[in-house]
């Protein structure tokens, strides 16, 4: 079976994400925002647009971010098998940067230290991007792999990936495929961008099907830094610990 790579987080109530928030001046960030990030002539959502910075731009933050914090919703609220879920809010501040010789403010929920996903074609105007996997080697190199018992359709029984930057995968097939992500110095909003755009969650959300395969996604919130977000196939659930500033994510899927 092919495992999901990367839950999001869930809840009862509308919740928000820990923004990027340990940047400093002269660090380069991308751009994470796949229809493109607004760059505004002051520091707030109501201010002038100056220009619009596409997905996978690198931007050289000018300034440590404000102190003041917005939120954007990300992905609207929805309701799947009568069971509501509210809005994705990214909460965030604004930075300057420098865009075409043009100074001035973007909202930082949608920047990250971490490249972004490649896509690799385009489906409906929202283009499907390139495997985790894939992903990782390109920008963090393999470090180490290690691989045991052949399971169905050419996958392992147990399977782990190290990274040179600290990121692991273990993956194991018993009753169920299980897996688990440590990534080190990942938000819980960098875990959520990597999710969107891994599962198309977002499109799926905004273009809901009523064919009776369609995917439902159903969010529950067990604590505040612990979410949890399922379908009929599979349970995903993410740890964030604030202090080590590092994402656990674990998912458990029907094979």
């Amino acid at each position: 079976m092919k495992f999901s790579i990367l839950p999001l987080l869930l809840l009862v109530s509308n919740f928000s994400l820990q923004a990027i928030g340990y940047y400093q001046p002269g660090d380069t960030l991308y751009v994470w925002a796949v229809s493109g990030l607004t760059l505004r002539k002051e520091a707030s959502l109501k201010s002038a647009k100056l220009a619009t910075i596409p997905y996978g731009t690198l931007v050289v933050a000018q300034n440590y971010p404000y102190d003041d914090k917005v939120e954007v919703e990300a992905v609207p609220a929805h309701s799947s098998d009568g069971q509501k879920s509210p809005a994705v809010m990214l909460e965030g501040s604004f930075v300057k940067v420098i865009f075409q010789g043009d100074t001035g403010y973007v909202f930082d929920g949608y920047l990250s230290r971490l490249p972004v996903l490649k896509p690799v074609k385009a489906s409906n105007d929202w283009p499907d991007f390139e495997d985790f996997d894939v992903w990782a080697k390109r920008n963090f190199r393999l470090a180490a792999e290690q691989k045991s018992g052949v399971a169905e359709y050419g996958s392992y029984h147990t399977a782990k990936q190290v990274y040179a930057n600290g990121f692991s995968r273990d993956n194991w097939v018993e009753k169920s495929g299980q897996s688990r992500f440590i990534l080190p110095d990942v938000s819980l909003e960098e875990a959520f961008l990597l999710f969107n755009y891994l599962h198309q969650y977002e499109w799926e959300i905004r273009h809901q099907s009523n064919e009776p395969n369609a995917t439902q996604w159903i969010h529950t919130q067990a604590g505040k830094y612990e979410w949890r977000f399922g379908n009929i196939n599979c349970e995903y659930k993410i740890l964030y610990l604030p202090e080590e500033k590092m994402a656990v994510i674990t998912s458990v899927c029907s094979c």
